[in-house]
């Protein structure tokens, strides 16, 4: 998405509320805010493939619409700024959006994991994406398959069993060659 394409958007008077007045309205049920976080994640992805950053993620600065959401035209759009700061920004979205939400106890851990390593770690915009669109697919299913436990660090750790996709999600934070991989072999279950 180009920042010409955001303003155009906008102007086009399709979004009808920020994504500040929809959680102010009530919690948001999981579907909704993986759907919206996964929209916005893929907007900064693009704007960082462009070697273009948004300056000022926000809740206020997200439009939502019929068609989902996107980034306001009135961020501080920037060329070769530190893309980073969109990533830790966008954690700190996450992890607002999460306090509002709906869901199953498992995916808010691991969505609010995924909004911590945003904010800690800044990993780039597409691992973000990745696990998102994993966690969104898990959401969907509706239920987890359990498999032992993976490189655990202690013993209250091993014997908690994690799930394929939690696994997946940590492959795509931390083997950017991987992250791909996982994306099409959950697909392929």
């Amino acid at each position: 998405m180009s920042a010409n394409a955001v303003e155009v958007a906008e102007s086009a008077g399709v979004y009808q509320e920020s994504l500040t007045e929809r959680m102010g309205r009530g919690r948001l049920p999981l579907a909704e805010a993986l759907r919206y976080a996964t929209q916005i994640a893929a907007c900064l992805r693009d704007l960082h493939m462009q070697r273009l950053v948004y300056g000022a993620v926000s809740s206020q600065l997200i439009l939502l619409g019929p068609s989902g959401a996107t980034l306001r035209s009135g961020g501080g759009l920037t060329q070769l700024g530190e893309a980073h700061h969109d990533v830790m920004a966008f954690g700190a979205l996450l992890g607002e959006m999460l306090r509002g939400m709906d869901g199953p106890e498992d995916l808010r851990t691991e969505i609010g994991a995924l909004a911590m390593r945003c904010q800690k770690d800044a990993p780039g915009m597409q691992q973000v994406l990745i696990a998102l669109r994993l966690l969104a697919l898990l959401a969907r299913q509706g239920t987890v398959t359990v498999r032992g436990p993976v490189a655990a660090r202690s013993r209250e750790a091993a014997a908690k069993p994690q799930s394929k996709v939690r696994i997946r999600v940590r492959i795509a934070l931390h083997w950017k060659p991987l992250a791909n991989l996982a994306a099409f072999a959950l697909l392929g279950e």
